[in-house]
């Protein structure tokens, strides 16, 4: 990983999509800023695929599809796909949730066990996981609830703001494996997930986005990346100085740079 300045000539060329976070990446604390928006008309003026990958909420991502310039939103961290087919909006589930029986008992017994943490503010919004305000969990509350999700057989995946459970093998990267087949022929990409993940440009800025650092060959994440370097597994290609829709803003517009 290396701070990022410039992309190469033979990067800005192979870059066909973009594959990006939403919260403290595109937006910043919680607000879109027309910068960001900016950027993302320009990716798609400059003939970029769009595909958003997010823990936020099948509400939230209902929202993205329809207002923001963009082509797919994966969201619940990989739990369900929204694209657009025929005018209208499309909605999937990941087949991997509907293969498992006890998903919505799993799902219920946690909320009932923690009907006195703070749920997230879009919970009522969601389909598929149970997500936490991660500025709310004290450092013993936070052991107990993994401890919770660990003997319900859930997995949980942490961004700047949450803390998502999911009761499948469920992660960005596997719901973009899942979906890439109906991607693939909605958005005509006429290549195999192996040369997609070579010819896109990932960006993040948490842990939940690690598994997408490790699979694409072209990634940039922001400075909370580095801020909270040690906890990685997976880094990104490259890291900014920059936080939220400044840092998306600022990589845009240097892999377009050629393209205006």
């Amino acid at each position: 990983m290396t701070f990022f300045s410039d992309f190469t000539a033979e990067e800005k060329e192979r870059v066909e999509a973009v594959v990006s976070d939403v919260d403290d990446t595109i937006t910043s604390d919680g607000l879109l800023y027309p910068e960001a928006l900016e950027a993302l008309y320009s990716l798609k003026k400059n003939g970029k695929r769009i595909i958003l990958v997010t823990g936020g909420s099948a509400g939230w991502a209902d929202t993205y599809i329809r207002q923001w310039p963009i082509d797919a939103v994966i969201a619940e961290s990989g739990a369900l796909l929204l694209y657009r087919k025929e005018g209208g909006i499309t909605y999937l589930t990941n087949p991997v949730i509907s293969e498992d029986a006890d998903f919505e008992k799993k799902r219920k017994t946690l909320l009932s066990m923690t009907r006195n943490y703070v749920f997230s503010s879009d919970q009522y919004a969601r389909l598929y996981d149970v997500a936490y305000e991660k500025r709310a969990l004290s450092k013993e509350r936070e052991e107990r609830l993994f401890e919770m999700i660990e003997d319900l057989g859930g997995t949980a995946l942490v961004s700047s703001i949450h803390v998502n459970v999911l009761f499948s093998p469920i992660s960005k990267k596997k719901g973009l494996d899942a979906f890439f087949p109906v991607l693939s022929d909605s958005l005509g990409i006429k290549k195999d997930i192996a040369s997609f993940y070579y010819s896109s440009l990932a960006l993040g800025d948490s842990t939940n986005d690690e598994a997408l650092f490790s699979a694409f060959s072209l990634s940039v994440g922001n400075k909370r990346v580095y801020d909270n370097i040690a906890s990685f597994r997976y880094l990104p290609t490259y890291i900014t100085n920059m936080y939220g829709g400044s840092s998306f803003s600022y990589v845009i517009s240097k892999l377009l740079s050629s393209c205006e």
